[in-house]
């Protein structure tokens, strides 16, 4: 028996020590797309090594490689954790406020009436959506009379491409797709504020073809205004280098996030959310005032919608008319 637990216990110390590489090579992501790919799980990754560790102080000769565990998953976790818990999201918005929802409506969602009944209740501003697929199109009819205004991009496979629907008039230049229906822009006007709003979804990480992706989006979202939403399923999670390098070639602002949005179907219930990634993301830039932003309920896809409330901190021009007024 003493030699089966001491067998055990060095398995775990090595088992322990061998998770160690890829979180430390997760931080070196702007080396090699593989180190990207792998700092995704960084969050996993902490948790399992900081069980080990807190497992290993109970067996003599092994504490201070415990220790050390438990010091590192901590470190990593604090360093990914607190820009999320640094920015909470401001708590009181200037007047007007609008909400936009993010959601991947997963391709072949087979409840449809879910997410319909969902945007009808939520009465978002602007509805954001990714795997917009040939079976999707043929279900947005139905929101066309609470959203007017919108911009489909043409599916270029099975999976679907992306989508805008607005209950705010587009304003300037004609809504546009790119890059193979990944990409949609269009300038809304937001009670005679115009701001670009896009919508992105990124394929999946190394190896397969993110960074290529990304390499030829971010161009374009260099051309983006000065006021700008972009909202999206980018596979990937808001420490990854993939986020910041698009929101450094975009001069956009990460809004807060707040847990998993895409949980795997394939696990049971009670872990998916325990160990989902936060892969939808909204950024802004200019003056954009970003609010809360919270994970809606579930609605027949393996991702959460997110709920994006914001505001624009140049007043209305009828608010700054009567300002002008006030002060003559």
């Amino acid at each position: 028996m003493r030699g089966l637990l001491k067998a055990a216990t060095i398995l775990l110390g090595l088992g322990g020590a061998a998770l160690t590489v890829p979180l430390v090579l997760g931080f070196l992501g702007r080396l090699h797309p593989l180190f990207d790919s792998l700092s995704h799980f960084r969050l996993h990754l902490a948790v399992a090594i900081a069980a080990a560790g807190l497992l290993l102080l109970a067996a003599p000769g092994w504490r201070r490689n415990g220790a050390a565990m438990v010091a590192l998953a901590l470190a990593a976790a604090l360093v990914t954790l607190w820009p999320a818990l640094r920015n909470p999201g401001t708590a009181e918005l200037p007047k007007p406020t609008y909400r936009l929802m993010q959601m991947n409506l997963r391709f072949d969602n087979p409840s449809p009436e879910l997410v319909l009944d969902l945007i009808a209740r939520e009465k978002p501003d602007i509805v954001r959506l990714e795997e917009v697929s040939e079976a999707w199109i043929a279900q947005l009819p139905a929101t066309e009379a609470a959203y007017p205004h919108r911009v489909v991009c043409p599916p270029q496979s099975y999976i679907g491409g992306v989508a805008i629907l607005s209950r705010l008039p587009f304003a300037g230049p004609s809504p546009r797709c790119t890059r193979g229906g990944s990409l949609a822009v269009a300038t809304v006007d937001f009670d005679g504020r115009p701001a670009e709003v896009a919508a992105m979804h990124l394929v999946w990480p190394w190896p397969f073809g993110q960074d290529r992706q990304v390499a030829r989006l971010a161009p374009l979202l260099a051309e983006l205004g000065p006021r700008a939403v972009l909202a999206g399923d980018f596979n990937a999670t808001p420490w990854s280098g993939t986020v910041r390098t698009l929101a450094a070639a975009g001069g956009l602002r990460l809004a807060p996030w707040v847990g998993p949005s895409y949980l795997d179907r394939r696990l049971p219930d009670w872990l998916r959310p325990l160990v989902g990634l936060p892969i939808d993301h909204v950024l802004a830039k200019g003056d954009i005032v970003a609010g809360r932003t919270v994970r809606l309920d579930a609605s027949g896809s393996d991702h959460l919608p997110v709920l994006f409330e914001f505001a624009i901190a140049e007043p209305p021009p009828a608010v700054r008319t009567a300002a002008v007024g006030s002060r003559q």
